[in-house]
C-alpha cells in the first residue's frame, strides 16, 4: 500500500470508518430485505455527500495554498533579484571607488617620484659643484 499524508490519511480513514460503521449498523438491525436495502442506499448517499464535501473543502484548500504558495515564490524571486542588483551596483561602486582610490595614489607616487629625482639631480649638481671647488682648491 502507498504512503500517505497525515490529513489525507485521516480522510480516507474517517471515510472507510464511516462507511464500515454504517454498513456493521445496517447488517447488524433487525429489519427486513428491503428496509436494510434502503437504508444501505441512504447510507451510502450520506457518506457520499459527505466525501464530495470533504473533497472539495480539500481541493478549494489545495487551491488557496497553491495560491500563497506561488506568490510568495514570487514575492521572494522579486527580493532576489532586487537584492542581487543591489550587491552589483555595490560592487560596481566600490571597484570604481577603488579605481579612483588606486589612480590617486598612482599620481601621487609619481609626483614623489619626480620630487625625488628633482632632489637628487639637486644634490648631484651641488656634490659636483662642491667637487670642482675642492679640485680648484688643490690645483
Amino acid at each position: 500500500m502507498a504512503k500517505v499524508s497525515g490529513k489525507k490519511s485521516f480522510l480516507v480513514g474517517a471515510i472507510a470508518g464511516g462507511v464500515i460503521g454504517s454498513v456493521t449498523a445496517l447488517l447488524l438491525a433487525p429489519k427486513s430485505g428491503r428496509e436494510l436495502r434502503k437504508d444501505i442506499a441512504d447510507g451510502t448517499q450520506v457518506v457520499s455527500e459527505h466525501t464530495v464535501r470533504i473533497a472539495g473543502q480539500v481541493g478549494e484548500s489545495s487551491t488557496r495554498i497553491a495560491k500563497q504558495v506561488g506568490s510568495g515564490v514570487t514575492v521572494a524571486a522579486t527580493k532576489a533579484k532586487e537584492t542581487a542588483s543591489t550587491v552589483m551596483d555595490n560592487v560596481r561602486s566600490w571597484r570604481q571607488a577603488g579605481k579612483e582610490e588606486v589612480e590617486e595614489v598612482l599620481d601621487d607616487a609619481g609626483e614623489l617620484v619626480q620630487e625625488a629625482g628633482e632632489a637628487v639631480q639637486d644634490k648631484v649638481e651641488e656634490l659636483t659643484h662642491e667637487s670642482k671647488e675642492e679640485l680648484q682648491t688643490i690645483s
